[in-house]
């Protein structure tokens, strides 16, 4: 259904010419990678006689399809267009705790070697 999908929405809005094209959208994007991983993982599970590497990996993008639901209630869109827009504050927080975890990181191994600078 998801491939469906996919296929028709680029047949009606394009791929990517113009403004309002399929690959336009952020959203789009995602559906469109959790496409054509799950078509990779069928080809792959198909081709199983050949000897080719494991692609396991590729069952964790399918954690992302329950991220397709957002597109279609809005105020799960807000709520995760917020989470989004604070990853930088969260990023500047990280930063500034991992100061501190070294800071004492440092104290702590100066007072178990018994030498206080």
């Amino acid at each position: 259904m998801f491939i469906m999908e996919a296929f028709l929405k680029i047949v009606s809005q394009g791929l990517f010419a113009h403004k309002n094209a399929y690959l336009r959208d952020g959203w789009n994007i995602v559906d469109f990678i959790v496409v054509i991983s799950s078509i990779f993982e069928i080809i792959v599970n198909y081709l199983e006689n050949v000897n080719l590497p494991e692609v396991n990996y590729l069952r964790t993008l399918r954690v992302i399809r329950p991220l397709r639901s957002v597109k279609r209630i809005p105020s799960m869109r807000r709520l995760v267009t917020i989470m989004l827009r604070s990853l930088p504050e969260l990023a500047n927080t990280l930063v500034f705790m991992l100061f501190f975890f070294i800071v004492f990181g440092i104290v702590g191994v100066q007072t178990f070697h018994g030498v206080i600078y």
